[in-house]
């Protein structure tokens, strides 16, 4: 473990390692060299680590708190304990939620250690409906439609070329296809194909222009919005067979199996997209039974 600066920005990883935030190493091991963003904050947005940062009492800890992992969070724990400010602000990452300060290191921890645990009785629901294999491009069979889309994406350099993937999924995945835009951050359904197996058909409507995580089911949608959004942070495909109940009102339970391609994609003016598709290939059977 690394012994960084008080003052500079810290990033707790989850091995509990503690890293001073433009550590070259860190850098190293982490394949971003020549990241010029606010590392710290990207990687408790996106990999689930924690950043710190103390300037004589005062302190801050800034985290995503559905994401956060168990190992950085404790070594958040020991390092405020060992700073002991008179001041602490937790600056939240993701869906949009006011800043909390308190007025002790110990206070500060309590509320972190009980976010952690309300965290995990959400996580614990999505986990018993929802299990999920990744696999690797490599594997998707030449005949693939999924391979036929990702020929689409790298044939344009990553560059979002809507009459191109709407045409193909049209054609060849059935419609079974959606577009979620990032605006800030947030998620955000654009486009719904009219081919999903969605036993609620208003959704098709009502979904679009909404938040990822403001919809029904809000455990499998939140666990959702974390892969949608480390596939657009790797900025590279993500293969992987799904094979979840979600919770469809007031129908009850619906089992879905399908393999699932995430293409992070960039529109002609900038904005973030991704295009999800989903195929019937194979049969995907990761669970005896989905309860």
């Amino acid at each position: 473990m690394m012994h960084p600066r008080r003052r500079e920005w810290l990033v707790f990883d989850d091995r509990g390692n503690v890293w001073p935030a433009y550590s070259p190493e860190l850098r190293r091991q982490l394949h971003c060299l020549h990241c010029s963003e606010d590392l710290p904050t990207g990687l408790a947005r996106n990999l689930g680590f924690v950043a710190g940062h103390s300037s004589g009492r005062s302190a801050t800890i800034r985290l995503q708190p559905d994401l956060a992992s168990d190992v950085a969070l404790a070594a958040a724990y020991y390092w405020l304990s060992d700073c002991a400010p008179s001041r602490v602000l937790i600056d939240y990452l993701g869906p949009p939620r006011p800043a909390e300060v308190f007025a002790s290191a110990e206070a500060a921890i309590a509320r972190l250690v009980a976010l952690a645990r309300r965290r995990d009785r959400g996580r614990h629901v999505a986990e018993r409906h929802v299990s999920a294999r990744p696999c690797s491009v490599d594997d998707l069979p030449a005949g693939s439609p999924l391979r036929g889309l990702l020929q689409i994406w790298a044939a344009r350099g990553g560059r979002y070329d809507a009459p191109a993937f709407l045409e193909y999924a049209s054609r060849r995945l059935l419609r079974r296809f959606l577009v979620v835009r990032q605006c800030g951050e947030r998620l955000v359904f654009d486009t719904i194909g009219s081919g999903l197996h969605v036993p609620d058909l208003s959704w098709f409507t009502a979904a679009v222009g909404r938040p990822i995580e403001e919809q029904p089911d809000a455990p499998y949608w939140r666990w959702v919005a974390g892969i949608q959004r480390a596939a657009l942070d790797a900025d590279s495909p993500v293969v992987s067979d799904i094979d979840a109940s979600i919770h469809w009102p007031p129908l009850g339970r619906v089992r879905r199996r399908y393999r699932r391609l995430l293409l992070p994609c960039t529109a002609p003016d900038g904005t973030r997209l991704l295009f999800s598709a989903n195929s019937s290939e194979g049969r995907v059977a990761l669970r005896g039974e989905v309860a």
